[in-house]
């Protein structure tokens, strides 16, 4: 059984449509100053995070074209299943450097390039951080290193961003995130979708949809330590998911 079911998302699209949060999705996305942005590609290379109510927008997006939901979620199981052996751009990232889901885009791509450059650096060594505590965690437990060029990947600070007006304090950030966070609630306290609350990326949310969340770690841990089945299993996964 996977993580998060079809009917249950289904369900909570219904429920969005009938109470216009996709609507207020959008307005909460409005409310964030545009920039100008050189549209270099360099800030779309992780599985960023999102909410609840993003990742059904989303969903609900990719299901109206069915040749990009394929496209698309190809490379999320790419993604995915690679992830500790080299690093790979956002699924969502096309050759040309486009996002594939540009009207849909979550929150934090959004606000990418609106941090202040020091708040922007301390979070980012904390992220490094915390990768190299994972990689020791994988390490010790399943005796083998996540790739130095994942662990170590660094989306540098974008000095060619140009806000409209000025830099978004942090207070000013976690306020558009609390918006969302409210859209979530209304979703989680109507009991439409029964999930675990936790954080996750964009790909952690396609991901629960096909499998269950053990089940996919361990075929991912799988893939990882044997190069020879590594190729064959992911293409089985897409031609029994896609």
């Amino acid at each position: 059984m996977t993580s998060i079911k079809k009917k249950d998302i289904l369900n909570c699209i219904d429920y969005c449509k009938q109470n216009k949060l996709f609507d207020k999705l959008n307005k909460v996305y409005s409310n964030v100053p545009s920039g100008d942005c050189a549209g270099c590609g360099n800030c779309c290379m992780e599985s960023v995070g999102i909410n609840l109510i993003e990742f059904i927008n989303i969903f609900e997006y990719l299901n109206e074209n069915k040749e990009l939901r394929k496209k698309s979620l190809s490379k999320v199981i790419d993604y995915y299943f690679l992830e500790f052996t080299k690093k790979s751009a956002c699924p969502f990232k096309d050759e040309d450097n486009r996002c594939l889901i540009y009207e849909v885009r979550p929150l934090n791509c959004r606000l990418f390039g609106h941090w202040k450059k020091e708040d922007y650096n301390k979070n980012l060594s904390n992220v490094t951080q915390r990768n190299i505590d994972y990689n020791k965690i994988v390490k010790s437990k399943y005796g083998f290193d996540i790739s130095n060029e994942v662990v170590n990947y660094k989306i540098k600070y974008c000095e060619d961003f140009i806000p409209q007006n000025d830099y978004l304090s942090k207070s000013d950030r976690l306020g558009f995130a609390d918006e969302l966070m409210t859209l979530d609630s209304n979703i989680y306290s109507k009991g439409i979708i029964d999930i675990e609350f936790k954080d996750r990326g964009i790909v952690e949310y396609f991901i629960d949809y096909f499998f269950n969340e053990d089940v996919s770690y361990s075929i991912k841990i799988r893939v990882t330590k044997d190069e020879d089945v590594r190729e064959i299993a992911i293409n089985r996964l897409k031609k029994i998911l896609l």
